[in-house]
Protein backbone atom coordinates (compact mmCIF):
# COMPACT_ATOMS: atom_id res chain seq x y z
CA UNK A 1 0.00 0.00 0.00
CA UNK A 2 1.49 3.32 -0.91
CA UNK A 3 2.39 5.72 1.90
CA UNK A 4 -0.46 8.74 2.51
CA UNK A 5 -0.17 11.38 0.42
CA UNK A 6 1.80 14.88 1.88
CA UNK A 7 -1.76 17.09 2.45
CA UNK A 8 -2.87 13.64 4.22
CA UNK A 9 0.19 13.33 6.01
CA UNK A 10 0.25 17.41 7.26
CA UNK A 11 -3.89 16.42 8.37
CA UNK A 12 -2.69 13.19 10.55
CA UNK A 13 0.43 15.99 11.78
CA UNK A 14 -1.82 18.19 13.05
CA UNK A 15 -4.39 16.03 14.35
CA UNK A 16 -2.05 14.22 16.71
CA UNK A 17 -0.35 17.68 17.52
CA UNK A 18 -3.60 19.14 18.86
CA UNK A 19 -3.75 15.63 20.88
CA UNK A 20 -0.38 15.72 22.00
CA UNK A 21 -0.80 19.60 23.23
CA UNK A 22 -4.21 18.60 24.74
CA UNK A 23 -2.27 15.54 26.82
CA UNK A 24 -0.19 17.84 28.04
CA UNK A 25 -2.27 20.10 29.16
CA UNK A 26 -0.82 23.20 26.67
CA UNK A 27 -3.58 25.56 25.79
CA UNK A 28 -3.08 27.10 22.27
CA UNK A 29 -2.65 30.42 23.95
CA UNK A 30 0.72 29.17 25.96
CA UNK A 31 1.73 27.36 22.90
CA UNK A 32 1.16 30.58 20.70
CA UNK A 33 3.68 32.12 24.20
CA UNK A 34 5.99 29.26 23.87
CA UNK A 35 6.65 29.08 20.41
CA UNK A 36 6.27 32.76 19.00
CA UNK A 37 3.69 31.47 16.86
CA UNK A 38 0.45 33.55 15.78
CA UNK A 39 -2.81 32.31 16.90
CA UNK A 40 -3.28 32.09 13.07
CA UNK A 41 -0.19 29.59 12.79
CA UNK A 42 -0.76 26.96 15.68
CA UNK A 43 -4.97 26.88 13.79
CA UNK A 44 -3.31 25.95 10.55
CA UNK A 45 -0.73 23.86 12.48
CA UNK A 46 -3.82 21.93 13.62
CA UNK A 47 -5.93 22.17 10.76
CA UNK A 48 -2.71 20.34 8.70
CA UNK A 49 -2.45 23.50 6.57
CA UNK A 50 1.10 24.41 7.64
CA UNK A 51 4.56 22.88 7.07
CA UNK A 52 6.85 22.43 10.24
CA UNK A 53 10.20 22.49 9.78
CA UNK A 54 12.57 19.66 12.03
CA UNK A 55 13.39 22.40 14.60
CA UNK A 56 9.67 23.22 14.97
CA UNK A 57 8.63 19.86 15.49
CA UNK A 58 11.46 18.69 17.91
CA UNK A 59 10.62 21.73 19.79
CA UNK A 60 6.86 21.13 20.47
CA UNK A 61 7.90 17.12 21.45
CA UNK A 62 9.93 18.80 24.02
CA UNK A 63 6.83 21.07 24.77
CA UNK A 64 4.46 18.39 25.35
CA UNK A 65 6.87 15.93 26.85
CA UNK A 66 6.30 12.98 24.04
CA UNK A 67 8.22 9.95 24.53
CA UNK A 68 11.10 8.63 22.03
CA UNK A 69 8.62 5.71 20.24
CA UNK A 70 5.99 8.34 19.76
CA UNK A 71 8.93 10.94 18.96
CA UNK A 72 9.62 9.02 16.10
CA UNK A 73 6.67 8.44 14.55
CA UNK A 74 5.78 11.88 14.57
CA UNK A 75 9.30 12.98 13.07
CA UNK A 76 8.84 10.44 10.84
CA UNK A 77 5.08 11.56 9.76
CA UNK A 78 6.17 15.54 9.71
CA UNK A 79 9.11 14.36 7.37
CA UNK A 80 6.50 12.69 4.77
CA UNK A 81 4.15 15.93 5.56
CA UNK A 82 7.06 18.57 3.77
CA UNK A 83 7.04 16.62 0.64
CA UNK A 84 5.09 18.34 -2.46
CA UNK A 85 2.60 16.24 -4.03
CA UNK A 86 2.75 15.93 -8.16
CA UNK A 87 -0.42 17.59 -8.87
CA UNK A 88 0.91 19.45 -12.24
CA UNK A 89 0.03 22.94 -12.94
CA UNK A 90 -3.13 23.18 -10.57
CA UNK A 91 -3.31 26.40 -8.08
CA UNK A 92 -1.87 26.17 -4.63
CA UNK A 93 -4.53 26.33 -2.31
CA UNK A 94 -6.22 23.69 -4.33
CA UNK A 95 -2.96 20.88 -3.34
CA UNK A 96 -4.92 20.22 0.08
CA UNK A 97 -7.77 19.09 -1.47
CA UNK A 98 -5.51 16.91 -4.09
CA UNK A 99 -3.71 15.07 -1.53
CA UNK A 100 -7.46 14.16 -0.10
CA UNK A 101 -9.07 12.71 -3.09
CA UNK A 102 -6.05 10.99 -3.85
CA UNK A 103 -6.31 8.94 -0.87
CA UNK A 104 -10.25 9.28 -0.01
CA UNK A 105 -12.06 6.34 -0.14
CA UNK A 106 -15.51 7.69 -0.48
CA UNK A 107 -16.27 10.66 -2.75
CA UNK A 108 -19.91 12.49 -2.22
CA UNK A 109 -19.68 15.42 -5.11
CA UNK A 110 -22.32 17.91 -5.50
CA UNK A 111 -22.63 20.51 -8.19
CA UNK A 112 -26.16 22.05 -9.73
CA UNK A 113 -24.45 23.06 -13.12
CA UNK A 114 -20.94 21.95 -13.74
CA UNK A 115 -19.54 18.18 -14.75
CA UNK A 116 -17.10 17.45 -12.16
CA UNK A 117 -13.66 17.25 -13.09
CA UNK A 118 -13.12 13.65 -12.32
CA UNK A 119 -15.29 12.74 -15.35
CA UNK A 120 -14.47 15.79 -17.80
CA UNK A 121 -13.64 15.03 -21.38
CA UNK A 122 -10.55 16.66 -22.49
CA UNK A 123 -13.13 19.07 -24.79
CA UNK A 124 -15.11 19.92 -21.75
CA UNK A 125 -12.15 20.72 -19.38
CA UNK A 126 -10.57 23.08 -22.35
CA UNK A 127 -13.46 24.82 -22.43
CA UNK A 128 -14.25 25.37 -18.69
CA UNK A 129 -10.13 26.24 -17.52
CA UNK A 130 -10.68 28.56 -20.85
CA UNK A 131 -12.95 30.96 -19.36
CA UNK A 132 -10.95 31.17 -16.07
CA UNK A 133 -9.41 34.52 -15.21
CA UNK A 134 -7.17 32.83 -13.07
CA UNK A 135 -5.22 30.61 -15.52
CA UNK A 136 -2.69 32.44 -18.25
CA UNK A 137 -3.45 31.06 -21.71
CA UNK A 138 -0.45 29.80 -22.18
CA UNK A 139 -1.04 27.23 -18.73
CA UNK A 140 -4.45 26.34 -19.85
CA UNK A 141 -2.80 23.07 -21.61
CA UNK A 142 -0.77 21.69 -18.70
CA UNK A 143 -3.91 22.72 -16.55
CA UNK A 144 -6.81 20.88 -18.47
CA UNK A 145 -3.63 17.64 -18.45
CA UNK A 146 -3.38 17.95 -14.52
CA UNK A 147 -7.09 17.69 -14.75
CA UNK A 148 -7.29 14.36 -16.87
CA UNK A 149 -4.22 13.00 -14.70
CA UNK A 150 -6.41 13.03 -12.03
CA UNK A 151 -8.95 10.95 -13.43
CA UNK A 152 -6.57 7.44 -13.20
CA UNK A 153 -8.97 7.28 -9.39
CA UNK A 154 -11.78 6.54 -11.07
CA UNK A 155 -10.24 3.44 -13.28
CA UNK A 156 -7.74 2.37 -11.19
CA UNK A 157 -7.39 -1.05 -9.20
CA UNK A 158 -9.78 -0.55 -5.91
CA UNK A 159 -10.86 2.72 -6.76
CA UNK A 160 -13.16 5.48 -4.05
CA UNK A 161 -16.65 4.80 -3.91
CA UNK A 162 -18.12 7.79 -6.23
CA UNK A 163 -21.50 9.61 -5.68
CA UNK A 164 -22.26 12.05 -7.91
CA UNK A 165 -25.15 14.36 -7.51
CA UNK A 166 -25.66 16.89 -10.38
CA UNK A 167 -28.67 19.67 -10.77
CA UNK A 168 -29.99 19.30 -14.43
CA UNK A 169 -28.84 22.15 -15.43
CA UNK A 170 -25.24 20.60 -15.70
CA UNK A 171 -26.41 17.90 -18.56
CA UNK A 172 -27.93 21.05 -20.16
CA UNK A 173 -24.99 24.12 -19.85
CA UNK A 174 -23.83 23.66 -23.79
CA UNK A 175 -19.99 24.27 -22.33
CA UNK A 176 -17.83 24.15 -25.44
CA UNK A 177 -20.79 24.13 -27.29
CA UNK A 178 -23.57 21.08 -28.43
CA UNK A 179 -20.53 18.75 -29.81
CA UNK A 180 -18.68 18.77 -26.85
CA UNK A 181 -21.68 18.86 -24.57
CA UNK A 182 -22.95 15.54 -26.43
CA UNK A 183 -19.34 13.59 -26.11
CA UNK A 184 -18.92 14.78 -22.01
CA UNK A 185 -22.57 13.35 -21.50
CA UNK A 186 -21.79 9.99 -23.24
CA UNK A 187 -18.77 9.64 -21.19
CA UNK A 188 -20.62 10.61 -17.93
CA UNK A 189 -23.27 7.64 -18.93
CA UNK A 190 -20.46 5.32 -19.68
CA UNK A 191 -19.15 6.15 -15.87
CA UNK A 192 -22.28 6.09 -14.42
CA UNK A 193 -22.40 2.04 -15.22
CA UNK A 194 -19.22 1.47 -13.26
CA UNK A 195 -19.85 -0.81 -9.80
CA UNK A 196 -18.46 1.81 -8.00
CA UNK A 197 -20.01 5.17 -9.53
CA UNK A 198 -23.19 6.26 -8.66
CA UNK A 199 -24.74 9.39 -10.71
CA UNK A 200 -28.11 11.02 -9.74
CA UNK A 201 -29.86 13.80 -11.29
CA UNK A 202 -32.19 16.72 -9.72
CA UNK A 203 -34.04 17.68 -11.86
CA UNK A 204 -35.32 21.19 -12.31
CA UNK A 205 -39.13 20.57 -10.89
CA UNK A 206 -37.95 19.61 -7.79
CA UNK A 207 -38.05 23.06 -6.66
CA UNK A 208 -36.01 24.04 -3.79
CA UNK A 209 -33.57 22.39 -1.89
CA UNK A 210 -30.69 23.06 0.87
CA UNK A 211 -27.67 23.18 -1.72
CA UNK A 212 -28.98 25.97 -3.71
CA UNK A 213 -26.35 28.64 -4.50
CA UNK A 214 -23.53 26.10 -3.44
CA UNK A 215 -21.33 23.07 -4.07
CA UNK A 216 -19.37 20.52 -2.38
CA UNK A 217 -17.20 17.49 -2.13
CA UNK A 218 -17.45 15.69 0.93
CA UNK A 219 -14.38 13.12 1.44
CA UNK A 220 -13.91 9.85 3.42
CA UNK A 221 -10.64 8.31 4.63
CA UNK A 222 -9.78 5.47 6.00
CA UNK A 223 -6.20 5.59 7.38
CA UNK A 224 -4.85 3.50 10.49
CA UNK A 225 -7.71 1.98 11.12
CA UNK A 226 -9.59 5.69 11.60
CA UNK A 227 -11.95 7.56 9.46
CA UNK A 228 -11.65 11.28 8.78
CA UNK A 229 -14.15 13.10 6.75
CA UNK A 230 -13.85 16.47 5.16
CA UNK A 231 -16.48 19.20 3.40
CA UNK A 232 -14.53 20.76 0.41
CA UNK A 233 -16.00 23.81 -1.11
CA UNK A 234 -13.93 26.06 -3.45
CA UNK A 235 -14.43 29.38 -4.75
CA UNK A 236 -12.50 31.49 -7.89
CA UNK A 237 -9.48 32.10 -6.20
CA UNK A 238 -9.59 29.79 -2.41
CA UNK A 239 -10.80 26.97 -1.01
CA UNK A 240 -11.84 25.67 2.04
CA UNK A 241 -11.14 22.08 3.65
CA UNK A 242 -13.26 21.76 6.77
CA UNK A 243 -12.97 18.64 9.22
CA UNK A 244 -15.19 19.90 12.36
CA UNK A 245 -18.40 18.28 13.22
CA UNK A 246 -20.03 20.91 12.67
CA UNK A 247 -19.27 21.60 9.11
CA UNK A 248 -19.27 18.18 8.32
CA UNK A 249 -22.55 17.08 9.71
CA UNK A 250 -23.93 19.93 7.68
CA UNK A 251 -22.46 18.96 4.39
CA UNK A 252 -23.50 14.77 4.98
CA UNK A 253 -27.06 15.75 5.60
CA UNK A 254 -27.44 17.84 3.07
CA UNK A 255 -25.83 15.39 0.85
CA UNK A 256 -28.34 12.91 2.22
CA UNK A 257 -31.34 15.36 1.35
CA UNK A 258 -30.22 15.71 -2.07
CA UNK A 259 -30.08 11.59 -2.95
CA UNK A 260 -33.05 11.61 -1.68
CA UNK A 261 -35.09 14.61 -3.24
CA UNK A 262 -32.91 13.13 -7.06
CA UNK A 263 -33.95 10.85 -9.22
CA UNK A 264 -32.96 7.02 -9.06
CA UNK A 265 -30.40 5.24 -11.09
CA UNK A 266 -32.83 4.18 -13.63
CA UNK A 267 -34.78 7.70 -13.98
CA UNK A 268 -31.53 9.21 -14.30
CA UNK A 269 -29.82 7.39 -17.15
CA UNK A 270 -33.62 8.68 -18.70
CA UNK A 271 -32.68 12.06 -18.26
CA UNK A 272 -29.19 11.90 -19.61
CA UNK A 273 -30.15 10.10 -23.23
CA UNK A 274 -33.19 12.76 -22.97
CA UNK A 275 -30.31 15.46 -22.45
CA UNK A 276 -28.35 13.88 -25.56
CA UNK A 277 -31.28 13.61 -28.11
CA UNK A 278 -32.28 17.01 -27.34
CA UNK A 279 -29.18 18.40 -28.23
CA UNK A 280 -28.77 20.45 -31.86
CA UNK A 281 -27.57 18.29 -33.99
CA UNK A 282 -23.88 19.04 -35.70
CA UNK A 283 -25.78 19.58 -39.11
CA UNK A 284 -27.95 22.04 -37.19
CA UNK A 285 -24.85 23.92 -35.40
Amino acid sequence: MNPPSPAVCRLLLGRELRQLRDAAGVTRDELGKRTGWTGSKVSRVEQGQATLQVTEVDKLLTLFNVKDADSDRVRALAQQARKRGSFGKVPDWSRQYLGLESDADTLTIWDAELIPGLVQTESYARAVVSTSVVVATADIDQTVKARLRRQHLVTRPEPPQLNIILGEAALRREIGGPAVLREQLLHLRTIATLPHVTLQVLPFKSGEHAALGTSFTLLRLNLEGVAFTYAYLEDLTRADCLDGDQHVQVYELVAERLRIAALGQRETLETLDRAIRELPSEEAT
